[in-house]
């Protein structure tokens, strides 16, 4: 039966070809594997492993849009974006995404049994995850995860995490590219405007350049020019003394895992490290806001406390009774940006610090956005 389901395979990749270049192309980053050790199809992040018995069972169209649904559970990371969140609410989250996508911009129908929610299908997966882990939206059922190693809570190392993130990015970067040469788009009405495919292919900024922005155009102190970059032919003002007034919040809500919390401390004491003029608080939130925290060069970092929702309002209801009081301190906020916002934009400035897979930027209703990686 192997034989024939290979044979099955690569017409349903010929036909992807000819339909729609930019999956024919992504196809040519995968690795296509039969097996019975599968139950229906999955990918581990790269190679895509289809079950003989259930894909034989399946129809032409139906194979092509279980081809393209792997294919972009792939291609746009969905395994390592997990990291360590719930594995069977993030696979319902990646299936809305995936088959949203197949079902909207393609002409290729979807397996019996597929979770699919129009409505929430142009969101990112962390957006519906939020929803889902927050009672918000109720997790319809399903029965079998296709993102293999999901179910064991096991996140991949980093390093293959990266390997996986060069390799799928130049993937979708190149299978846009074919399919913008060959004018034939995305699919039907162009991938390209779902927030997924953005995300796997928008550049980050170097978010401590932005800081340093942030620090010369907040009110300090002052001495002339900083010499340690003037042979650079830099003329940065020289900030002198604690001067500068800081609130540093971390994201320790659920979708927030160990490794992004080690990313956060090592970036929390890079600002220390590089900056010793700041000085303030520093919090931990979820859906509640925890501390503050005397935050300096001198001062400890406590702890982190957390793992429930996310929201973004017990802080900025505290900065906006500081502002009251006579202080607007910078802000700074490590997140992935899914939360509830404030309906009404502080008076303070905000840098949002966002990790990969985060919130879009232009969904940010107010504040300066930068992405740790770059």
């Amino acid at each position: 039966m192997t034989q024939e389901i290979d044979k099955r395979l690569q017409g349903a990749l010929l036909r992807i070809r000819g339909d729609h270049p930019f999956f024919g192309t992504l196809a040519l980053f995968a690795e296509f594997r039969v097996s019975d050790t599968v139950p229906t199809a999955a990918t581990d992040g790269k190679v895509l492993w289809f079950n003989p018995e259930f894909t034989a069972k399946q129809n032409p169209s139906q194979l092509c849009g279980l081809i393209a649904h792997e294919l972009l559970h792939a291609a746009l990371q969905h395994l390592p974006r997990r990291r360590e969140r719930d594995p069977q609410l993030w696979n319902i989250a990646a299936d809305i995404v995936v088959n949203g996508m197949v079902a909207g911009d393609t002409n290729y129908t979807l397996p019996v049994g597929g979770v699919e929610d129009a409505t929430l299908a142009h969101l990112s997966v962390e957006e519906i995850y939020e929803k889902l882990i927050t009672g918000k939206l109720k997790a319809p059922r399903i029965d079998l995860l296709d993102l293999i190693g999901s179910s064991d809570h096991t996140a991949i190392d980093e390093e293959q995490q990266s390997a996986l993130q060069r390799h799928w990015r130049a993937a979708v970067q190149q299978a846009s590219a074919v399919a913008r040469r060959m004018n034939k788009g995305f699919g039907c009405k162009g991938l390209d405007s779902v927030r997924d495919i953005t995300e796997a292919t928008a550049p980050s900024l170097n978010w401590r350049d932005i800081l340093w922005q942030f620090l010369v155009s907040t009110p300090c102190d002052f001495s002339g020019f900083d010499r340690r970059f003037i042979w650079q032919k830099l003329y940065l003002e020289d900030v002198v003394g604690e001067s500068v007034e800081v609130a540093i919040v971390l994201d320790t809500s659920g979708s927030i895992g160990t490794n992004e919390l080690g990313i956060f401390m090592g970036e929390i004491q890079g600002i220390l490290d590089a900056y010793p003029q700041i000085h303030g608080n520093l919090f931990f939130a979820d859906a509640d806001l925890y501390g503050p925290h005397p935050f300096s060069q001198h001062a400890g970092i406590p702890p982190p406390k957390g793992g429930g929702g996310t929201s973004f309002v017990p802080f900025f209801d505290w900065v906006r009774k500081e502002a009251q009081d006579g202080s607007a301190p910078l802000c700074i906020y490590f997140t992935d940006g899914y939360g509830s916002f404030p309906g009404v934009a502080p008076d303070v400035p905000v840098l949002w610090v966002v990790i990969p897979g985060g919130l879009e930027s232009k969904d940010f209703p107010f504040g300066t956005v930068a992405r740790i990686g770059a």
